[in-house]
């Protein structure tokens, strides 16, 4: 298993713009394209104005079919990223691999 962590930092005051657009949109479009979602956090403390999601695929080839399902997504190309753009200042991806110790949540 690995995992996409996404860290956005967005414009102020753009938080819940940003959280509706992917509970609307991003969040089934991933999952109609059999993207599990592992985590999704906004801060309360520290940095504000920023989010951190993390995807779950299978394997890097699961990584890169789905991800270029999502792309070809008429919602995503319609609706989410009309409903996210100029919201995003920074974008920073890290593929993760869990530890050993780490009790890994599956796909299916």
């Amino acid at each position: 298993m690995i995992y996409d962590m996404r860290t956005y930092d967005l414009q102020p005051g753009a938080l819940q713009t940003y959280m509706d657009a992917v509970k609307d949109v991003a969040l089934p479009v991933r999952e109609d394209n059999g993207i599990k979602l592992a985590g999704w956090y906004y801060t309360d403390i520290g940095t504000l104005n920023r989010v951190v999601h993390i995807w779950a695929y299978r394997d890097y080839t699961h990584f890169e079919a789905s991800r270029q399902a999502v792309r070809k997504d008429p919602r995503w190309v319609n609706e989410y990223l009309p409903r996210v753009k100029g919201l995003i200042v920074r974008q920073q991806d890290s593929m993760m691999r869990a530890a050993d110790f780490f009790e890994e949540q599956t796909t299916d």
